[in-house]
């Protein structure tokens, strides 16, 4: 009986020291890694951009670890996705998971705008620093958190940079309708929008949100029809985005242009589903292929030979995030989130999407500026229209008839 105590209870005290020593490991980790903790919607209905992102962020990792630059003095970087389904409450837990229990360095991801703002909410009251690589809502990084930058996405309100341009020595519009999905983004979106407009004096008919993942737009569109305006404005992620014009189509629903916001606009799946009435939507953008900056052509070529798709800008976003991550972790003092912090704070980098500087300007905090586009979907190829010194086709204004093409 003493002898099966003596087991017993030196059983007992191997398993405590056990879930001691698994409390105090950071869930595990092994002490020669580096974890990047990286949360996007690989299920759901916005997994095709996640996909397009996870496998641009793993593209850039390979790359960079041939170079040499994914490890950090005797630690190797490595990349934990986590899955948000596009959803809120699963972004929240993934990103507690990822903090409290993977015990990750950093975070990074977050597509939609209202994924994105939960993760860096919470990365800032656990003091992780989060780059963004997608949500755009111009709030996020209004908030003055600064373990939250934004690099390779604009503010919502500031796709527009390039089209402004093109309006005022084109387009100059006397009336201008507004949709949007009823999202974060597009709200956001079509407010920057929409407080130009009325700066620059021209007339707002129509102004109106819609229910994202709605199946029929042909009331909404009809009521817009009977305004008659010069230019549509439109912020739609891809399925309302083809679903909007093919009812356009099917309406006979004629305008000088349609102008969509990037997002679902600009992706490959826009043309697919939507066919022959892609035709001529114009669209802001944030990146194209044959940009000047360096290694953008060849991310594009690599890309469709390595997985038989098209990338946008969205998988151009999650390439550069990648490299300002390896380059602000080689940089960075320690390991701490502090250092990391500061590491990102002090980038300088020259990317596929341009330079990525962190800076504080017009109430954004580690925000960089963008640099924008406006491309035109001409025979199911996305051309770039604007500005004219990189323009990779002319422009087509005003747009054809329904009946004349």
């Amino acid at each position: 009986m003493k002898n099966y105590r003596k087991i017993l209870t030196v059983l007992l005290l191997l398993s405590f020291l056990a879930l001691v020593t698994a409390g105090c490991g950071g869930g595990g980790a092994s002490s020669d890694e580096v974890k990047v903790g990286i949360i996007l919607p690989l299920t759901g209905s916005e997994a095709m951009f996640g996909e397009m992102e996870k496998n641009s962020f793993d593209m850039a990792y390979e790359e960079l670890k041939a170079e040499g630059k994914t490890t950090i003095g005797d630690k190797e970087i490595v990349l934990m996705y986590e899955d948000d389904q596009g959803r809120q409450d699963v972004a929240r837990s993934a990103t507690e998971k990822l903090v409290n229990q993977d015990k990750v360095a950093m975070l990074s991801g977050g597509y939609s705008s209202a994924c994105t703002n939960v993760i860096a909410g919470s990365a800032q009251t656990l003091n992780t620093p989060f780059l963004i690589v997608t949500g755009s809502s111009d709030d996020i990084t209004k908030q003055g958190w600064d373990f939250v930058f934004r690099g390779t996405a604009a503010p919502a309100s500031m796709y527009t940079g390039a089209f402004w341009d093109m309006m005022e020595k084109v387009v100059k519009p006397q009336s201008v309708a507004i949709i949007f999905e009823n999202t974060d983004f597009g709200t956001s979106s079509s407010k920057g929008f929409r407080e130009e407009c009325q700066n620059r004096g021209i007339n707002i008919v129509f102004d109106q949100a819609y229910e994202h993942g709605a199946i029929d737009f042909k009331p909404m569109l009809a009521n817009l029809r009977s305004t008659n305006p010069d230019m549509i404005f439109a912020t739609s992620y891809v399925m309302d985005a083809s679903m909007i014009v093919k009812q356009m189509k099917e309406l006979n629903f004629d305008t000088k242009l349609f102008v969509g916001n990037g997002a679902g606009y600009t992706m490959p799946e826009f043309y697919q589903n939507a066919g022959a009435a892609s035709d001529f939507v114009a669209s802001t953008s944030l990146w194209v292929p044959n940009v000047a900056w360096p290694g953008a052509t060849e991310y594009y070529e690599k890309y469709k030979q390595k997985y038989g798709k098209e990338p946008d800008y969205h998988g151009a976003q999650a390439y550069a995030t990648m490299y300002v991550i390896a380059d602000a972790l080689n940089r960075a003092e320690d390991l701490s989130s502090t250092s990391i912090q500061r590491a990102l704070k002090d980038t300088d980098i020259q990317t596929i999407m341009g330079p990525i500087k962190f800076a504080d300007w017009e109430g954004f905090t580690n925000q960089n500026e963008p640099n924008t586009y406006v491309v035109q979907w001409s025979d199911g190829k996305l051309e770039v229209i604007w500005p004219e010194e990189v323009k990779s086709s002319d422009y087509v204004y005003p747009v054809p008839k329904w009946n004349e093409r």
